[in-house]
């Protein structure tokens, strides 16, 4: 095709220049006349224009024969050229590739060095809400990017008494002391899992040793000679949005029965065993290996209920044979009723247990002991609390267990008692202008069964009274003295039947936030 253009080109130009010289004679005839000189040079135009012409038509048959013998290397002139531009859509490709590289490592370095300098701002102490690394009084630390949590705090507790019971005549007077460290490392797999680590030490029983109760007075008290002992480590999965919650490792109990939001936590509210469980439960011995399904619907928003199996005597052999398993249903009546949960906020739940080790009867003092070693423990109980306005709350505890066996559990918080209640009330601080202060008071009692008094133990019911006054002093650090009434020690009423002298308990408790 380039050919034929180029050929159709010579002819044109021939044709343009024939005509060109035939015009310029035409002009020429015009302005001469025959025999003059003038007529003269009209011939001599006619045979220039003639010769132009001629030559035209030479140059353009020459032109064109010239194209036609060179098509072929054209041709392979193109081809390379073809070649060459191929090339150069590569180059142009690897060029754009090259510069997006670029582009995404100078922003990657850029994002790096913001991360850097993110850590270098959190780690200089900067705002709890900024930065990657966030620290909060009371909430620890928490590594953002990978859900990583560490938590830990400590308490002290010292504890004095002029009778302690269970330590001579000569040494009713005693002062002891104690500390623990809860160290909490958590790891959030987004929002669909939750893996824990609890480390524990402590030292010191405090006051406990030296008292002979139905429930003891210093439910912190854990002396492991400052080892550092793992009492829960567990992984729980969330299913259906939360709705199901999935909970497995060695697991605390009472983290899933009887819990109360201003009665459990022995590290900031009441020390007195009494108060921070129902001593009318059979606990196992120690956290153990256990199980537990927690289900909390959407359509229900004001119900919760769980199931949970335990090893019964902690022991992690025979798990299945010897359990301990609790049920429990709690109901949130702000959220049932549409009020504010800040005003009205409340939790009542109730539950059943079953311990299923080997128990003995219990048989009158004159009588040999039950052989009988195949009965088993269970109860039940309710634990309820209720916020009135956003000062005041109270709460309210009842249990009742088997009457007719011996306790055989380990655990210093289960009591040989057929029944128990309590109760308390919490007031904020803001009354005095002290918004995060808190002031508490409760009462209870424990009531030995009728088989256990005949089997020669005491049988009046042992009351407690406890106050404390939590003082924050700052974000890290509160105080809280602490003073305890115990009647009627052991069901012991009767001065025959050993001290029945009420006991007095005052301490205080210190309790560091990391």
């Amino acid at each position: 095709m380039i050919f034929e253009l180029i050929i159709g080109s010579g002819l044109v130009a021939n044709i343009f220049f024939a005509e060109r010289f035939r015009s310029k004679a035409r002009s020429i005839r015009k302005q001469l006349s025959p025999g003059s000189e003038r007529h003269k040079l009209k011939r001599s135009g006619r045979t220039r224009a003639i010769t132009a012409a001629a030559f035209t038509l030479i140059f353009g048959a020459l032109w064109s024969a010239s194209a036609l013998a060179s098509d072929d290397d054209l041709i392979k002139e193109i081809a390379v050229l073809k070649s060459k531009l191929a090339e150069l859509d590569q180059l142009k490709e690897r060029v754009a590739e090259l510069e997006k590289q670029v582009s995404e490592n100078s922003a990657r370095i850029v994002n790096q060095q913001c991360s850097v300098d993110e850590v270098k701002k959190s780690l200089k102490g900067s705002g709890p809400a900024e930065g990657i690394i966030r620290y909060s009084p009371g909430e620890g630390v928490e590594i953002m990017p990978c859900g990583f949590k560490i938590n830990a705090d400590a308490t002290s507790v010292i504890q004095g008494t002029p009778n302690a019971n269970n330590s001579g005549e000569n040494n009713a007077s005693r002062a002891d002391a104690s500390w623990t460290s809860d160290i909490f490392i958590s790891k959030a797999f987004d929002s669909w899992a939750l893996a824990l680590i609890h480390l524990e030490p402590g030292q010191g029983a405090g006051l406990e040793d030296q008292m002979s109760l139905y429930s003891n007075v210093n439910r912190d008290a854990g002396d492991t000679s400052s080892h550092v002992l793992i009492t829960e480590l567990w992984y729980e999965q969330y299913l259906a949005d939360a709705q199901i919650t999935l909970t497995a490792g060695k697991l605390d109990p009472a983290n899933y029965l009887d819990q109360n939001e201003y009665a459990f936590n022995e590290t900031t509210q009441f020390l007195g065993r009494v108060f921070r469980n129902s001593p009318a439960i059979e606990w196992p011995g120690d956290n153990t290996l256990g199980g537990v399904i927690t289900v909390a619907p959407e359509m229900f928003p004001y119900l919760a209920v769980n199931a949970a199996y335990h090893n019964a005597d902690a022991s992690w052999k025979e798990v299945f044979d010897k359990p301990f398993i609790s049920s429990e249903l709690n109901i949130l009546p702000a959220k049932a009723l549409g009020y504010d949960e800040n005003m009205w906020g409340g939790n009542y739940r109730v539950y059943w247990w079953y311990n299923g080790l080997d128990h003995q009867k219990l048989v009158p003092a004159d009588e040999s002991p039950s052989e009988t070693t195949k009965s088993t423990n269970m109860g039940y109980g309710l634990s309820f609390d209720q916020k009135v306005t956003d000062i005041f709350g109270v709460f309210a505890r009842a249990g009742y267990e088997r009457p007719e066996v011996l306790i055989v559990s380990t655990n210093p918080s289960a009591a040989p008692i057929e029944g128990t209640w309590s109760g308390g009330i919490q007031v904020s601080g803001k009354c005095w202008k002290r918004d995060r202060d808190i002031l508490a008071f409760a009462v209870g009692q424990l009531f030995p069964s009728e088989r256990y008094k005949d089997a020669g133990n005491g049988g009046a019911a042992e009351g407690h009274f406890e106050t404390y006054y939590n003082c924050k002093i700052t974000d890290n650090l509160a105080i809280s003295p602490d003073f305890q009434w115990i009647v009627n020690p052991r069901g012991i009423s009767e001065p025959y039947q050993g001290s029945n002298s009420p006991i007095f308990v005052y301490g205080v408790r210190a309790q560091l936030d990391f």
